[in-house]
């Protein structure tokens, strides 16, 4: 017996397979099943390319003419980089289509929903919603705000120090630590550093541990323009490389001339805005941020709240030392009660250390309220 929710949870595993590769566009799953058996697969495998719909379409290998559709998110009507998803459906004959959650977009929200039911199509909503609208919470912060999802890495020991006091780093968690570092960074669009980090360390910030031909956007906050230009600049990534400052003098010319995108923040103060970093890289088609610069700079994202989810290594080691670095720099919190408090906390072992991942920001509960509100519209009973 076909069971939509069992469906719609194997739609969200198909889904996983595009992440990282969509850029603003959501991550979606589809299966389409015929008589009792599934005849098609499709997922959005990377930006501008047919939708999971049309591609669980192409690859079925009987009429879909009556057949079930199931989809994590709600089907597009309305045409961006290809024809709405609707349309499709329409024109196939498909008999039901059952939803995960609905779309967020605001040109999306329930229009994809009333389009097939007044072409006669059953539509059933609301199934896994809360895995399902988990696996486009960077989406929905984008629709909502215009910005990017910002997810933290601190690899610490357990006294929460990232470097000894002369500044020795490497390495303090383990390689499988690492390697999974390198997996959350092939799944971001940008990995953002101060640029402290870089003319001390001049790091890759790519994800070879997993898939050397994975290259993200190398972001760098440089409000004084104080990059070594003997540092990022030299290795084969200078053309993902991406400079926020607040100064500007020839070096911006010789940045531009090596291929580095240039955004210069001419709001008052010392620090770089942090919300017109946001807008310049959502701009860009950058919706996955993986922070991973040193203290200050995780601070200065803490501070502003643009954390939305953190991952914390920590390695079941020692450094000790009131000059040692610690994880977290910035202004900080006055009272306990103001701390921030980690949501749906996971915790998982690599080796000996310990991870500790979870959200800060959660933009999950406004598209499961979406979907409820839309349900009810909607045929029900199964």
């Amino acid at each position: 017996m076909i069971r939509p929710h069992d469906i719609i949870r194997d739609c969200v595993q198909l889904a996983l397979q595009g992440k990282g590769k969509t850029k603003t566009n959501p991550i979606v799953g589809a299966i389409i099943v015929k008589n009792g058996k599934i005849i098609g697969r499709g997922y959005h495998s990377c930006y501008g390319s047919s939708h999971a719909e049309i591609e669980a379409m192409k690859s079925a290998f009987e009429p879909l003419e009556g057949a079930d559709l199931y989809v994590t998110l709600e089907p597009c009507s309305h045409h961006g980089k290809t024809p709405p998803c609707v349309d499709a459906i329409i024109k196939n004959k498909i008999k039901r289509v059952f939803i995960g959650v609905v779309d967020p977009n605001p040109d999306v929200a329930g229009k994809g929903i009333n389009k097939l039911i007044e072409a006669g199509i059953g539509v059933f909503v609301g199934f896994n919603e809360e895995l399902c609208a988990s696996i486009i919470e960077d989406f929905t912060k984008g629709v909502l705000k215009k910005e990017p999802y910002y997810t933290l890495k601190i690899a610490e020991s357990l006294d929460g120090k990232i470097a000894t006091k002369t500044g020795d780093s490497k390495w303090i968690t383990s390689e499988s630590s690492r390697t999974y570092v390198h997996f959350l960074r092939s799944i971001s669009d940008a990995v953002l550093v101060g640029v402290n980090t870089v003319n001390k360390d001049d790091p890759m910030l790519d994800a070879r541990l997993i898939d050397s031909n994975i290259n993200p956007y190398k972001v760098v906050l440089d409000p004084f323009l104080s990059i070594k230009m003997d540092k990022v600049l030299t290795n084969k990534y200078a053309n993902r490389l991406i400079v926020f400052t607040k100064c500007e003098n020839k070096k911006i010319r010789e940045l531009k001339e090596r291929g580095v995108k240039v955004f210069v923040d001419m709001s008052g103060g010392e620090k770089i805005d942090l919300d017109f970093v946001s807008k310049s890289l959502f701009k860009e088609k950058i919706l996955n941020v993986f922070v991973e610069g040193g203290s200050e700079t995780a601070g200065f994202l803490i501070d502003s709240g643009k954390i939305d989810r953190v991952y914390f290594f920590m390695a079941p080691k020692i450094i000790g030392g009131k000059n040692a670095i610690t994880a977290i720099g910035g202004e900080g919190i006055s009272d306990i009660k103001d701390a921030y408090e980690l949501k749906e906390i996971e915790i998982k072992r690599f080796e000996k250390d310990i991870l500790i991942t979870g959200k800060l920001n959660d933009y999950k509960e406004y598209v499961i309220k979406l979907t409820d509100k839309v349900r009810n519209r909607c045929l029900l009973g199964l």
